[in-house]
């Protein structure tokens, strides 16, 4: 409820259930150049969870901000792993779905925006999560499928009509840490280094129903991998540079809408 002009307080309780998807179950590739291949896993079964989150919101005419907190108890969690494999054309890895019998997963979320007068707005995102499987004895691994700390930020400008824009956004992806990689590898995994990324795109309504894009991302250039492309990979690979995203480039698209 609002417990100050333009402050809300909230709470949310859910129990879920989910079922696999046909892809998560039947998926299979092979791609041996690089090394790795999906199985499929017919015994897949559906994942349960019980969750809570709890928060705050605040709004006024130019501001916004949100900041939650979360935690989710899985029984059967679904996730993908690499169950064999050593990342090479003779032995590739092998990344299945399976089942995890006890999970739990927590983190904190914020969001924030701030419109100045003539069309400028600044905008921010950050994300943090922490995760561990459960074995029956009680002992801890990490969840080693979750993502790093990322904060997204980006300045804008939108023309008073709406009838054209331009953003410049900034992404961070912090480097994972080696205490929360344990037992995914054989060995010391590979963890991609830290990085920024900066991407400026714009529009322009050409009519009513035609509208231009374009865009140049990773402006400068950066040489990049995200953990959930590498994970399972070993420290010592030498096929890392296989796994990064693509460097400076630019896209121009038109779209009609009916």
């Amino acid at each position: 409820g609002e417990v100050l002009p333009g402050v809300l307080l909230f709470a949310n309780y859910a129990q879920g259930f989910r079922a696999p998807t046909p892809m998560q179950v039947n998926n299979y590739f092979e791609n041996l150049a690089f090394g790795y291949s999906s199985a499929p896993n017919p015994d897949l079964g559906p994942e349960r969870s019980t969750s809570w989150e709890a928060g705050l919101r605040y709004f006024d005419d130019n501001a916004k901000l949100s900041l939650a907190v979360f935690r989710a108890d899985y029984d059967d969690f679904i996730d993908q792993q690499v169950v064999g494999g050593s990342f090479t054309p003779s032995d590739p890895a092998i990344y299945q779905f399976v089942n995890l019998d006890d999970v739990q997963v927590e983190g904190i979320e914020a969001k924030s925006s701030y419109a100045f007068e003539g069309g400028i707005t600044l905008r921010a995102a950050a994300a943090y999560a922490t995760g561990d499987v459960i074995d029956p004895t009680g002992g801890k691994l990490p969840l080693a499928s979750i993502d790093p700390f990322e904060l997204v930020a980006g300045i804008g400008w939108t023309a008073p009509d709406g009838g054209a824009g331009v953003e410049l956004s900034a992404i961070y992806n912090a480097r994972k840490s080696l205490d929360e990689t344990t037992g995914t590898c054989a060995a010391e995994c590979f963890r991609p280094d830290s990085f920024t990324v900066l991407d400026l795109t714009a529009f322009y309504n050409v009519t009513d129903a035609l509208k231009l894009r374009a865009g140049v991302f990773n402006i400068f250039d950066e040489s990049y991998a995200y953990w959930s492309d590498v994970r399972g990979l070993a420290a010592t690979s030498t096929i890392t540079e296989a796994y990064t995203r693509p460097g400076r480039n630019a896209s121009v698209s038109l779209s009609f809408a009916f």
